[in-house]
C-alpha cells in the first residue's frame, strides 16, 4: 500500500459511522476514486474540511488497488475558490458539475483532458459573475465529447444538409433536420449556432455571448435530452432543481 500524491476535486462526500468521513473524488493521475478519513471528523486539525465538495486539492492517500475505499492521509488547498462557494447560483452550477462528472464517469481510469475540463469549468464559476449557464452548457458539450457522444450540430446525420434548425429526434439519439426529423424536440438555427459557438470556442470566447429570452430554456432542454439518451441513468440533475426552487 504506497502513499500517493494527487490533484483531486471532491464530487461529494458523507459522513461515515460517528467520527469519519467518506470522499468521492475526481483525480489527475487515478480518476474518480473514494477515500476515507478515519476519525477525521474528530480531528482537532480541521482536516474534516479538506473532504469538502467542491475543494480542489493536492490529495494524499495510501492507494490499494484491490480495495474500493483507499485511505485519506492529508491534503493542501490548491485553489479554494470561495465566490464559488458563498452564492447560491455558483454553488449549485458547481455542484451540478461535481454530480455530472460522478454519474457520467463508471469507471477508475484517469483522464487529464476531463480533469482539466472540471478544473477550468469551476474556476470560470468562481471568478465570472454572468451567464453561468454558458459555461453550465461548455462543460456538457465537451464532457459529451470527451466520453465519445460529440453531438453534430453541423449537418444532418441522416441526409448531410446544412442544419438550419431541426429536431432532436429520440429514434436517432441526434439533432437532424425537419425533413428527416418526424417528431422530436424543436432547436432553432439560433440556438443551434449558439451550441456551435459554445462547442469550438473556449471559456472566454463562450461567457461573450449574448442571450436572448428563451434561449436558455431552449437550448438547456437539449442538452438535457441529449445527455439523458446517451448516458444511462443519468437522470434530472438534482442540483440545478434545487437552485430552481431556491431562487423561485
Amino acid at each position: 500500500m504506497a502513499l500517493e500524491k494527487t490533484r483531486a476535486i471532491v464530487l461529494k462526500s458523507f459522513p461515515y459511522g460517528d467520527t469519519s468521513k467518506i470522499a468521492r473524488c475526481y483525480t489527475r493521475e487515478f480518476g474518480k476514486i473514494s477515500v476515507i478519513g478515519k476519525g477525521i471528523r474528530k480531528s482537532k486539525t480541521l482536516q474534516s474540511g479538506y473532504l469538502e465538495p467542491l475543494n480542489y486539492l493536492d490529495l494524499m492517500f495510501y492507494h490499494n488497488i484491490k480495495r474500493q475505499l483507499q485511505i485519506f492521509s492529508g491534503a493542501e488547498y490548491v485553489e479554494t475558490w470561495s465566490a464559488l462557494k458563498k452564492d447560491v447560483r455558483k454553488m449549485s452550477y458547481g455542484f451540478a458539475v461535481a454530480e455530472l462528472t460522478d454519474k457520467a464517469v463508471t469507471g477508475v481510469e484517469p483522464h487529464e483532458e476531463l480533469f482539466q475540463l472540471i478544473v477550468d469549468v469551476l474556476k470560470s464559476i468562481n471568478d465570472i459573475d454572468s451567464n453561468i449557464n454558458l459555461l453550465f452548457w461548455y462543460f456538457e458539450i465537451h464532457l459529451l465529447s470527451l466520453m465519445g457522444f460529440h453531438p453534430s450540430l453541423s449537418k444532418c446525420p441522416r441526409c448531410h444538409k446544412e442544419l438550419e434548425g431541426g429536431r432532436f429526434s429520440l429514434e436517432y439519439g441526434e439533432l437532424v433536420c425537419d425533413s428527416c426529423a418526424g417528431m422530436g424536440t424543436l432547436v432553432s438555427a439560433r440556438a443551434i449556432g449558439i451550441l456551435r459557438d459554445t462547442q469550438h470556442g473556449t471559456l472566454e470566447d463562450v461567457v461573450s455571448i449574448v442571450l436572448r429570452k428563451g434561449d436558455r430554456q431552449e437550448i438547456g432542454h437539449f442538452l438535457s435530452e441529449y445527455m439523458k439518451y446517451h448516458m444511462e441513468g443519468l437522470g434530472e440533475v438534482k442540483s440545478l432543481k434545487v437552485m430552481e426552487k431556491v431562487l423561485a
